[in-house]
């Protein structure tokens, strides 16, 4: 008799003991393989790694859903900047803190570039998800509303070369996923153009690389010519305030520039002007014939 009790405690904790095992079994299904008894990570060097050699890469044309189910293709996307961001939308706390981030840093540029000059998308690597429905509920829970801002979701056969052709890293974890936490910036031409790592973004981080495409490596039309000259003086106007996290316009630059632009129109104008009296001058001059006096004098015979 005193020893059933212990029979039965072993027989429960050996229970216990089966059901925990069997649940982390479980949760590791599909994970990537590691090393029994160490939990899967991400490799930080490889994954930083990986992300600058995709810089200079032209990302294939996927095809993926918006969040109204939608299909659309990365080409729709040609011809202006494109801030590209990877999130899964089973996330609790990392991907919401850098949506958010992401959202306050579009906000502050919007000063300088204009919610015109860029788009901005959020892609759904958790597939199947990630669907349309999920993505247009989490945009919508952030309060995501931006005009030129869209949340996509790849086919689930793709999500693998489609974050390989970004430079995008990720593991599957037992708590969800373990993902490099940034920004891939893409040119007009569907180029990648530079990375922006890191959770808190800002929109000096992210208008740093938007000004150099905008005003040096942006493709231009002759009929566009004079509008993106002004385009471009309006972005050399502003400047970054890390106070309010936004860019502002630099009046004290703008006022130089005014009176730079004053000053040369003056030069200009005394110039023509001085050009003009002397063409006049000269015309005058030509014109006009000295009067010629001949004394002719004799004796009459």
């Amino acid at each position: 008799m005193p020893r059933r009790p212990t029979r039965w405690r072993s027989l429960l904790c050996a229970g216990v003991l089966a059901w925990f095992a069997g649940g982390a079994l479980a949760a590791g299904v599909g994970a990537a393989p590691r090393a029994p008894g160490a939990l899967p990570a991400l490799d930080e060097a490889q994954a930083i790694r990986l992300a600058e050699d995709a810089v200079g890469r032209v990302v294939p044309d996927f095809e993926l859903r918006d969040r109204n189910g939608k299909t659309l293709r990365l080409s729709r996307y040609r011809g202006k900047p494109l801030l590209v961001s990877f999130i899964y939308t089973g996330c609790f706390e990392i991907c919401p803190a850098q949506t958010r981030s992401l959202h306050e840093a579009v906000k502050g540029l919007d000063n300088m570039l204009g919610e015109d000059q860029f788009n901005v998308v959020s892609i759904g690597f958790n597939q199947p998800f990630d669907d349309p429905s999920a993505m247009r509920a989490f945009a919508s829970q952030h309060r995501i509303n931006h005009q030129n801002w869209e949340f996509l979701s790849p086919r689930p056969n793709e999500v693998e070369a489609l974050t390989r052709a970004f430079g995008f890293s990720w593991v599957a974890t037992p708590a969800g996923f373990d993902h490099v936490l940034g920004v891939t910036v893409v040119d007009a031409e569907g180029r990648i153009h530079s990375q922006v790592m890191g959770d808190m973004l800002r929109a000096d981080r992210l208008g740093t690389p938007l000004r150099r495409l905008l005003l040096y490596e942006q493709p231009q039309t002759v009929s566009g010519a004079l509008d993106h000259l002004i385009e471009r003086v309006r972005i050399l106007c502003t400047v970054y305030d890390a106070r309010t996290g936004e860019y502002r316009y630099d009046w004290k630059l703008i006022l130089q520039l005014v009176s730079g632009l004053l000053f040369f129109l003056t030069m200009f104008i005394w110039l023509f002007g001085e050009w003009r009296r002397q063409r006049r001058q000269h015309r005058q001059t030509g014109l006009s014939c000295p009067a010629t006096t001949h004394a002719v004098s004799g004796r009459e015979g």
